[in-house]
């Protein structure tokens, strides 16, 4: 799952088109990919987050 870390600067060099292909590669889409320690944190966090949105006030 790691991938190389993209400055700035070298985003600035790309063409939109080459910016948005580039997005479009790094989006996970079978979760068999992703390491299951970061996928059981990812789980924990959403799911204390929807136990949170319980007590929200409301607005």
């Amino acid at each position: 799952m790691a991938q190389k870390v993209w400055l700035a600067s070298e985003l600035e060099t790309m063409t939109p088109a080459e910016q948005d292909a580039l997005f479009d590669a790094s989006v996970v889409t079978d979760l068999d990919t992703v390491p299951p320690e970061f996928l059981q944190r990812v789980r924990e966090r959403l799911q204390h987050r929807i136990a949170g949105a319980g007590n929200a006030a409301p607005k």
